[in-house]
């Protein structure tokens, strides 16, 4: 019914092993050459890798970099003002007689476009034997001169061109002549320093840009008789032209005060009069000095719509933020 308890207790049987290891002078000789066998089959099989890829390296060598079929044969350029296949080898340091496997495109392509005077470059490896490089130069659009700076318009060695994003590039000799039609903008003292190959960044800059550009817009062939602009006074922009006249326009409403020069230089042309210089800020009784006059006359020009108090508002916000 109930079990009974014991007070037996199970022991296990403990087992002590004992072992132990002879060494002798034979069984460590064996031991040895044991070794000595194994490191001679990994050296032998790192000769052997070796020797593979010297192999690899040689049919290489032979087969392709020293085959006449892959000899650089021809180089195909984009025609460029900016760089010839002359210039090209001495930057790209090209071996004419190498091969084209010696032509590395990725280092050729990244030296080109470290040139401030190069817009965008690739460079490719055509086999059997052409070296393929398009490039595209920056298209100038006006001088920049900033005498503070010791950097002159027109000089072909220091001059900076800039291109319609701003950025500064020397004038390549292939530009020099088609460059001295452009206008020159005359930057003072601020700013950062011009530098090759960066953006322009100075206050000034922008101004007279923004004062070009409306010239370009309102005054047909405005791009050929724009000889220079400069920020004469903190309110004043001053642009000259070929013929020597001399405007100044505020640092806004431009579209208004180009209109009004174009009405004047016709006014002018009408009645055989030459003009030195004219005052665009005023909105009427603009003061005109003609060559060989030192008394500035007012030429009176169409009146100008009834503008809105909105709409003045809005011009003079602008001005302020022109500044």
């Amino acid at each position: 019914m109930f079990k009974k308890r014991t007070t037996k207790v199970r022991h296990s049987r403990q087992l002590i092993q004992l072992q132990a290891s002879v060494v002798s002078p034979r069984i460590l000789w064996f031991g040895f050459l044991k070794a000595c066998r194994r490191c001679a089959r990994l050296a032998m099989l790192v000769a052997l890798g070796v020797a593979a890829v010297w192999g690899i390296r040689i049919g290489i060598q032979h087969g392709l970099v020293e085959n006449e079929e892959f000899r650089l044969q021809s180089i195909e350029m984009t025609p460029n003002p900016a760089i010839d296949e002359r210039r090209l080898v001495e930057i790209a340091n090209i071996d004419l007689k190498g091969s084209l496997f010696d032509c590395d495109a990725v280092e050729i392509e990244s030296k080109l476009r470290d040139l401030p005077e190069i817009a965008t470059a690739n460079v490719r490896r055509e086999f059997p034997g052409t070296l393929v490089v398009q490039v595209a130069a920056r298209e100038p659009y006006a001088w920049v001169a900033s005498p503070t700076q010791g950097i002159e318009a027109h000089d072909d060695k220091k001059g900076l061109l800039v291109d319609r994003s701003g950025v500064a590039f020397p004038c390549p000799p292939a530009l020099l002549t088609e460059a001295t039609r452009l206008p020159v903008f005359y930057l003072g003292e601020g700013g950062e320093p011009l530098e090759a190959g960066q953006p322009v960044k100075h206050p000034e800059f922008d101004r007279l840009v923004r004062l070009y550009k409306v010239a370009c817009d309102e005054i047909p062939g405005a791009a050929d008789w724009v000889y220079s602009l400069r920020q004469n006074k903190s309110w004043s922009l001053e642009l000259v032209t070929r013929e020597g006249i001399s405007a100044y326009f505020g640092l806004g409403d431009h579209k208004r005060q180009m209109d009004d020069f174009q009405s004047i230089l016709k006014h002018a042309r009408e009645n055989s009069q030459q003009i030195a210089s004219v005052q665009l800020i005023p909105e009427r009784n603009i003061p005109v000095v003609l060559r060989g006059s030192t008394v500035p006359r007012a030429i009176m020009i169409e009146a100008p719509h009834n503008s809105s108090p909105a709409e003045r508002r809005s011009r003079d916000v602008q001005d302020l933020l022109n500044r």
